[in-house]
């Protein structure tokens, strides 16, 4: 199964929990672009793993992608710092304040132990998340406290719960995609964004993506309205964790009704009871998460296309055109979203293309055109598109993004110009490696093939003189 590269990249993944636990040694820049050369070993692992993947089978992907999240699943919290601000918000809820309203310097105050972990971007930010995500975080406050390690370990556990969901819904899907399932589960489970984010990150993208991907499976089988039922709750349910789930539930009503030959009749039910579903588990929660879904907004992010342009705008103009500039492009955008998006659905109606494929398709268009980016947020287009991809084309490109994105991510935040030393020296390094495994390979190819030659070479022992 490609012992070699498992093999590698199970030790480049352990590489990289040791180096950043600051038990071995401190927790440097110099370790930081250290732990870049790990990076690009597991990276380059994956990709070479792709020749191998129709010799696989899918149990054995499910031990691959174990063995590689095994060392992260155990390490401190990588490549974002979120997860400490979902402590914080489940802290203030659990004080019986409005997360939807308060950040966590203004109801922790800036002296708490969790505070000072959130990330200065997110400090004075409300809770963008749903009344699932948020009653979670609240029993989380209330099991570990303030405690930063009991606390993480929950966290850790939703966060591979919806990981396990993922890795149970992407062949299935790939199935009803028309791709074969290891393909899927490589390019999907085993791909490096799953492990930095979804393993190590602790996102909350891993609980939305695998209720999504398994609300999916069911509410798209044809297997009667019960499955379409459950598929359509765990859909509700995602979307109670982040609210851009609802995509997926606008593609399913018009999947379902496109395959029951008509619209309204089957379209609304579908519509009716995931709203009926948000509402009601919102009147529990509370409904500020709607409102407080600005708040992500107010800090830029640029690695957004719109975004990002309209901070160059600022950069070379006049830093007064910033906000104007990223205002407009940001309402061009979400007029582009919708319009493609009621196209895709409208696509689907027509039987042009699937619902499941619809979902990959609007959210790669989110992540173009959308206020917000974020490296893990290409896994929303990633999953679905993975079991739709049937050309090498497609597939290419999406091993192409991901490959770039995940050697472009470090695991620490640190200054440019250490992360610049640190590729030079990783790439160094890794080149250096891999032309000391193929020049070992070869010689002993060669070797081998000497030893063949004088094998075949006909004694003159015993041959009587001429």
């Amino acid at each position: 199964m490609g012992g070699g590269l498992v093999l590698a990249g199970l030790l480049a993944a352990a590489a990289l929990a040791v180096m950043t636990s600051g038990i071995c040694f401190p927790l440097t820049y110099l370790v930081v672009m250290l732990c870049l050369i790990p990076i690009g070993i597991l990276v380059l692992a994956w990709l070479a793993l792709h020749r191998r993947v129709p010799a696989l089978t899918t149990r054995n992907l499910y031990k691959i992608a174990a063995l590689w999240s095994l060392p992260l699943a155990v390490a401190r919290p990588l490549f974002s710092l979120d997860v400490w601000s979902y402590l914080a918000q489940g802290l203030i809820a659990a004080k019986g304040l409005d997360p939807y309203v308060l950040g966590p310097v203004q109801a922790l105050g800036p002296d708490s132990i969790v505070t000072q972990h959130v990330s200065p971007y997110w400090v004075s930010t409300p809770a963008p998340y749903g009344p699932i995500w948020m009653a979670l975080s609240r029993a989380v406050a209330e099991v570990a406290g303030d405690s930063i390690v009991p606390s993480v370990v929950l966290y850790r556990v939703a966060a591979l719960a919806g990981v396990l969901l993922i890795g149970w819904a992407l062949p299935r899907l790939a199935l009803r995609g028309g791709v074969a399932p290891g393909y899927a589960l490589w390019l999907g489970l085993l791909n490096p964004l799953v492990l930095w984010h979804l393993v190590s990150g602790v996102h909350n993208d891993a609980l939305m993506l695998g209720l999504m991907l398994a609300g999916l499976e069911l509410a798209l089988s044809n297997a009667g309205r019960g499955r379409v039922a459950a598929g359509v709750a765990l859909l509700t349910v995602a979307a109670c964790v982040k609210v851009v789930a609802v995509a997926a539930i606008c593609c399913v009503a018009v999947d379902v009704a496109h395959r029951r030959g008509r619209f309204l009749r089957p379209f609304l039910p579908v519509v009716l009871g995931a709203t009926a579903g948000v509402v009601a588990l919102s009147a529990v929660g509370g409904f500020g998460w709607i409102t407080a879904l600005r708040g992500s907004t107010t800090v830029y992010s640029w690695m957004s296309p719109t975004t990002g342009t309209g901070m160059l705008i600022g950069k070379i103009f006049g830093a007064h055109l910033t906000a104007p500039a990223v205002g407009a492009l940001n309402v061009i955008g979400a007029m582009v979203l919708v319009v493609v998006g009621l196209r895709l659905l409208v696509s689907v109606h027509r039987g042009r293309i699937s619902g499941l494929r619809a979902v990959g398709l609007i959210f790669a268009v989110a992540v173009m055109c959308g206020p917000v980016v974020q490296p893990w947020y290409l896994l929303w287009a990633l999953l679905p598109l993975a079991v739709t991809a049937r050309s090498e084309r497609e597939r290419l490109v999406l091993i192409g993004i991901s490959a770039v994105v995940a050697l472009m991510t470090p695991p620490i935040a640190t200054a440019a110009e250490h992360l610049v030393a640190g590729y030079i020296v990783a790439t160094t390094v890794i080149v250096g490696i891999t032309g000391a495994v193929l020049l070992t390979g070869r010689g002993r190819a060669f070797r081998l093939s000497q030893q063949r030659a004088a094998s075949t070479v006909p004694s003159d022992q015993g041959c009587p003189s001429p």
